[in-house]
C-alpha cells in the first residue's frame, strides 16, 4: 500500500552498500522486538531454505531492497547497492529500455521465483522513473546473495502495480491498484469505485488482463503451489478475492471477508495463506494523527482447503510500530512490515 508521499513518481538516491548502523530507540516493546533502520518496510518475503528476507522499503528518499539475516536480525543493502550487477535479458525482456538511471528506484510489492540450484528470479513493483516490474537474479550461493538486475516490463499506460507473483516461465501476474495519473483514486476506493484489475505477462505474448478482475484497491496477490488458485487482497473490500485456473482461463470464484484492509499475502511455511493489513477504515489510515491516534495492524492465517480462518495478530500499534502491510512466518516468530516507520516489528507466534 502506497502513503500520501508515494502518490507522485519519487526520485531517489545515496543508497548504502554497507550493513546498516544501529539504530537508536530499537529496544523491545513489551513482547514485540524490531528490526531498525528499515525505511517503510512495506513488503517482505523469506528466501526459502536460507537465513535471509528481503525487505522492500518504499520510503521517499531511501527506496531500496534490503536483507536481513534472520539469525543476526542484521540488515543490509541489497538493490541498488555497490554489489548489484546489470546483464540484460534481451530474449526474455527486450522491450525494456535498460537499467533505471542511478539512483532511481521506487520498491513496493516484491516475489520470488526458483530458477535454478542457487538462483531465483526477483520481481519488484517498481514506481520510480516508470510504472514498471523490475526483474533481478537473485545468486544466494555465496555467504550473502548478491543481486542481478536483467530486465523490466514497462506497465500499460494508466496502470501502476501493486503486488506481484512471479510464474515459472519468466512471466508474473500482478495487481494494476490504480492509474497513477488519478488524483481522486483514495477518494474512488473509499466509496468502493473500481480503480484497477489483475494483469498477467509473458515473454512474447505481453499483456493481458484477468476476467472479471476489475476490483477497487487490487493489492496483495498470491498463486497457489499447484498455480490452480489465485489470491487477490482486496484492500478497501476488507476481502481476498479467489481466481481459479481451468486450461488456459482464469475464473472469479468468491470474495472471504477479513474484517480488516487487507494488504498483502504470504504464503505460511506449513501451507496457510497468511494475510495482513490494517484494522480500521480507510479514512483513518490518512487521517490518524499520532500520537492521538495509531492505525491498528491484524493478520488472519487462512486454510486453503477449507477458507478456515484464524485471527494471529492483533497489534494496537506504537509510537514505534503501526499500520501492518505484510506479515512473514520466521520461525517461532511473525515479522510484519508497514508502509511507515523505520522497522520491521517481530511478534511471537503464538
Amino acid at each position: 500500500m502506497r502513503n500520501r508521499l508515494c502518490l507522485a513518481a519519487l526520485l531517489f538516491s545515496g543508497f548504502a552498500v554497507t550493513t546498516l548502523p544501529a539504530h537508536a530507540a530499537c529496544e523491545p516493546e513489551g513482547d514485540a522486538q524490531f528490526i531498525c533502520g528499515l525505511p517503510a518496510p512495506e513488503d517482505l518475503i523469506r528466501v526459502p531454505d536460507s537465513p535471509w528476507v528481503i525487505v522492500s522499503g518504499m520510503a521517499e528518499k531511501t527506496s531500496q531492497l534490503y536483507l536481513v539475516d534472520s539469525r543476526t536480525k542484521e540488515a543490509r543493502g541489497l538493490y541498488p547497492a555497490a554489489g548489484a550487477r546489470t546483464r540484460h535479458d534481451k530474449k526474455l525482456y527486450g522491450a525494456c529500455p535498460g537499467p533505471l538511471p542511478k539512483g532511481v528506484f521506487g520498491a513496493h510489492g516484491i516475489d520470488l521465483q526458483p530458477r535454478n540450484r542457487g538462483a531465483y528470479t526477483l520481481y519488484a513493483v517498481n514506481h520510480a522513473g516508470r510504472e514498471s516490474i523490475e526483474v533481478l537474479e537473485l545468486d544466494v550461493t555465496g555467504a550473502v546473495p548478491v543481486a542481478t538486475w536483467i530486465g523490466c516490463v514497462v506497465f500499460p499506460a494508466g496502470a501502476s502495480g501493486n503486488g506481484i507473483v512471479g510464474l515459472p516461465d519468466g512471466g508474473f501476474i500482478t495487481t494494476n491498484f490504480k492509474d497513477p495519473a488519478d488524483k481522486n483514486a483514495f477518494q474512488k476506493m473509499s466509496a468502493g469505485e473500481i480503480t484497477g484489475n489483475v494483469l498477467e505477462w509473458h515473454p512474447g505474448t505481453g499483456w493481458t488482463e484477468l476476467p472479471d478482475s476489475a476490483m477497487s484497491g487490487a493489492n496483495g496477490i498470491a498463486l497457489s503451489r499447484d498455480g490452480k488458485w489465485l489470491y487477490v487482497a482486496g484492500w478497501p473490500g476488507k476481502n481476498i478475492v479467489r481466481f481459479e485456473r481451468t486450461g488456459e482461463r482464469w475464473t472469479k470464484r468468491d470474495a472471504i471477508p477479513t474484517g480488516f484492509l487487507t494488504d498483502n499475502l504470504r504464503w505460511m511455511a506449513d501451507g496457510s495463506l497468511l494475510a495482513a493489513g490494517q484494522d480500521a477504515d480507510m479514512p483513518a489510515v490518512f487521517g490518524c494523527a499520532p500520537p492521538a491516534c495509531r492505525v491498528k495492524s491484524a493478520a488472519v492465517k487462512i486454510d486453503p482447503r477449507t477458507l478456515e480462518m484464524t485471527r494471529v495478530i492483533a497489534y494496537p500499534g506504537s509510537a514505534h510500530f503501526e499500520g501492518a502491510t505484510t506479515a512473514i512466518d520466521v520461525g517461532d516468530e511473525y515479522w510484519v512490515g508497514s508502509f511507515r516507520g523505520d522497522r520491521v516489528v517481530r511478534l511471537p507466534a503464538r
